[in-house]
């Protein structure tokens, strides 16, 4: 997530955030995929589904490798750095 987040950088995430609203884009977001907890930014959102990727995305792993992810693979909303 170079350059919003820098490595070492502490977060806050509220696991909450999409039980009383909507993920939007632009969101920067914990999900789980395979096991692994990953920080994306959410690019595109349909009825269903939700495409995220990583702001560095010359090295980034995201829904260009895995896909689209559903909205309960989202562990919460990142609402301070």
């Amino acid at each position: 997530m170079l350059p919003a987040l820098k490595p070492g950088k502490g977060i806050l995430c509220f696991n909450w955030a999409y039980i009383f609203g909507k993920p939007k884009t632009g969101d920067i977001v914990v999900l789980q995929v395979g096991g692994k907890l990953m920080i994306k930014r959410i690019q595109k959102i349909n009825a269903t589904q939700i495409f995220v990727a990583g702001d560095n995305q010359k090295h980034s792993t995201d829904s260009r490798q895995f896909g689209w992810i559903k909205i309960r693979q989202i562990t919460g909303k990142v609402v301070g750095i």
